[in-house]
């Protein structure tokens, strides 16, 4: 009996130690694994947040660098405008004339300098001679700055492209407030055109995905002219940026990640740097997120899974959600997208019931293309932008809409247990509502480029028709509203329609 108590005891002890040890190598499994995979994901997330990051901040300089090549070539070719006849740059005012004469023709050439300064929000526009009069308007700043004497022979020193006779400059005098553009007219003249540095704050804009990223215009001495921090703005650029400043590219290092594209236009450089601390601050709670799962899938795999599983793939599905979303919409204005309209009409079409009743409206803005081309097209993205706006404003739980090209939208209308009749007659008074609200919200432009909206609209039973049906109606309508005129509605009934 002695001896089984004996045997007894050392096979609990045994058991014991084998609990034990095996307890032990499951901690270290679990401890190694959780290292390992903290390790692992730490890794791949760094580099892959790094170069997606990169990729985004590539793309959106671009983008800066487009936007910005796309103003300044809108004030050299306000310039140009001033060489449309040989009265406004053949005149030279070192020549001896009489006074009436050079009265008559600095007259016609002021003229000139008034209509062509109204084009862009010039604070400088003018012509500079060199014997130290000028045409048009400058800042008082110049004369704090330079006598009459000294502004030909200063602004001449700045054309910097012998072959076009021209060059851009900033200037310590005026603790770079402004952009000038100077261009060679004739033998004794240039013309001067500067925008305020504050005008680019409408040029760049930072996407949201990239919030704590700095944009700058730097020239060719590394001197910030333009920056979303307003006190880097007539400084050295920072040593830290510059040192990772490769034109066209992206590097990188423990403090920023830096992209950068040269302007076409001037040479200038567009660069965008984003502190490191905002990837690591992701990558930190990302590695925390991983040690923390980790450990309760180990200990605990048995119980939650399938819990675990889900919460794994749900910030997947997020993201491709995201990306859906992103792949539906519209990237200027936010609407959805033709080929996402179309397919959303349809499906609503496909589900609807027989005593439902539809419409299909067409949106088309009349002498789009005069806004584009006398005021920009900036204006006109901002116009189609506004317009998306007020077409969501306008909108109802029974609508949808999208944008199918160009300034053309169009609008999907479902009403439950009613009949066309019944939304052909509420659907005018609605559309019309919408015409005034537009002439409201572009007021401005429709008095200087006759900005208007057409509008045409087709009703029909929710079953027995088709997308392209209701496209061809609703265009049809809208045809008639352009042909009648324009800046008016027309809305048919599709039995209408086929009976005619």
């Amino acid at each position: 009996m002695n001896k089984n108590n004996q045997q007894q005891k050392k096979t609990n002890q045994f058991l014991r130690r084998y609990r034990r040890n095996l307890i032990i190598m499951f901690m270290a499994a679990i401890v190694i694994f959780d290292i390992l995979l903290t390790t692992g994901v730490s890794y791949y997330a760094s580099k892959t947040m790094n170069r997606k990051i990169s990729m985004l901040m590539n793309a959106d300089t671009y983008q800066q660098a487009m936007n910005i090549d796309a103003y300044f070539a809108d004030i050299k070719d306000t310039v140009s405008l001033f060489f449309s006849d040989e009265a406004y740059y053949t005149y030279d005012a070192t020549k001896v004339m009489g006074e009436i004469e050079k009265k008559e023709k600095e007259d016609v050439i002021l003229e000139r300098v008034r209509s062509l300064g109204v084009l862009e929000n010039f604070s400088d526009f003018g012509v500079v001679y060199s014997d130290g009069s000028y045409i048009g308007w400058l800042s008082e700043g110049m004369f704090e700055m330079l006598a009459h004497d000294e502004m030909y022979s200063f602004f001449a020193r700045h054309i910097s492209e012998d072959n076009a006779g021209s060059g851009w400059f900033c200037t310590p005098m005026n603790n770079y407030d402004r952009i000038y553009y100077v261009k060679r007219i004739n033998d004794n003249a240039v013309i001067v055109a500067s925008i305020f540095g504050r005008e680019l704050e409408s040029i760049f804009n930072i996407p949201q995905s990239l919030e704590g990223m700095d944009i700058r215009l730097v020239n060719e001495d590394d001197i910030v002219l333009y920056s979303t921090d307003k006190e880097e703005i007539g400084e050295i650029l920072e040593e830290d940026i510059k040192k990772l400043n490769i034109a066209g590219a992206s590097a990188s290092d423990k403090n920023y990640l830096v992209t950068s594209v040269e302007s076409k236009t001037n040479g200038w450089q567009i660069i965008c740097s984003l502190p490191e601390k905002y990837v690591t601050e992701e990558i930190t709670r990302l590695m925390l997120f991983t040690q923390i799962f980790s450990l309760l899938l180990l200990l605990m795999v048995a119980l939650f899974g399938y819990f675990a599983l889900f919460r794994l793939s749900n910030p997947m599905g997020e993201l491709l959600d995201s990306l859906s979303d992103k792949a539906e919409h519209d990237q200027l204005t936010g609407a959805i997208n033709k080929m996402s309209f179309r397919t959303m009409v349809e499906t609503l079409i496909l589900n609807g019931f027989e005593d439902d009743a539809v419409a299909f409206v067409m949106f088309d803005m009349d002498n789009f293309k005069q806004v584009n081309d006398t005021l920009g097209h900036i204006t006109g993205d901002d116009v189609l932008i506004r317009f998306a706006r007020l077409l969501n404003a306008s909108g109802d739980n029974d609508s949808i809409f999208g944008r199918l090209g160009g300034d053309e939208f169009a609008m999907l209308v479902i009403k439950k247990y009613t009949t066309p009749q019944a939304l052909y007659e509420s659907l005018e008074p609605r559309l019309e509502k919408m015409r005034t609200a537009f002439l409201e919200e572009f007021e401005i432009y429709n008095k200087s480029c006759s900005l208007s909206l057409s509008i045409g609209a087709a009703a029909a039973k929710d079953k027995g028709v088709d997308f392209e049906e209701m496209y061809k109606l609703a265009d049809d309508a809208l045809y008639k509203s352009k042909r009648a005129g324009k800046n008016r509605v027309t809305v048919v009934l599709k039995e209408e329609s086929d009976a005619k």
